[in-house]
């Protein structure tokens, strides 16, 4: 899967590693390291093959079709009989084999422990979950490595959905090292204001 829409940074109080979409540069944000805000800051854009050229041309279209998928949201949102439905809803995909998850608020862990096996990694159960006292959400659970060795660069990416199951956008954290058979508790930024539910698309060791 392609990763040019995500860039690279680090909090600028513990200097933890933060992966986000390129178009959340300049915002500020709670650390899922330490907890403490830092601003957005890319360093590093994790296509490096691109010129810098390429990678701007790739951001402005980028922000362009995730104002294209809100535009469409909104007008969606505005047909009858979708009026009143609240971003805080458990929202259940159907139609899908993948883990789905309830909404921001209240956090509601229900689906069975290590329920998706790929690439040696299990997903344990995982919510979107909304920071007290702000409006910050996570995609936050728990990836296990399932094998005997060390797994190094290891990310794992969501694709985000609206109230009326139409796609607006990605999340994705990364993880340097994973013990063999140690837990990752990942915090991937939603950016997306209208994202109601996540999905798992894929988890890689990106060696």
């Amino acid at each position: 899967m392609s990763t040019s829409n995500f860039v690279k940074g680090e909090c600028r109080q513990c200097r933890g590693h933060l992966e986000f979409p390129a178009g959340a540069a300049g915002e500020t944000i709670q650390c899922p390291h330490c907890g403490q805000p830092t601003e957005l800051v890319a360093s590093v854009s994790l296509n490096r093959k691109n010129g810098s050229s390429r990678i701007w041309l790739r951001i402005s279209l980028v922000v362009f079709i995730v104002a294209a998928g809100l535009a469409a949201v909104l007008f969606f949102a505005k047909k009858p009989g979708q009026a009143g439905v609240s971003e805080t809803q458990n929202i259940t995909a159907a139609r899908s084999n993948t883990p789905t998850v309830a909404s921001a608020s209240p956090v509601i862990q229900n689906n069975p422990p290590v329920e998706t096996l790929t690439n040696e990694f299990g997903l344990l159960p995982f919510q979107l979950e909304r920071t007290p006292g702000s409006s910050l959400v996570y995609v936050t659970g728990t990836i296990r490595n399932l094998s005997s060795r060390q797994r190094f660069g290891v990310k794992v990416e969501f694709g985000l959905f609206g109230t009326n199951d139409i796609a607006v956008g990605k999340a994705a954290d990364y993880q340097p090292m994973l013990d063999p058979h140690g837990d990752w508790h990942f915090k991937a930024l939603v950016i997306e204001s209208k994202a109601a539910s996540a999905r798992l698309d894929s988890i890689v060791e990106q060696e």
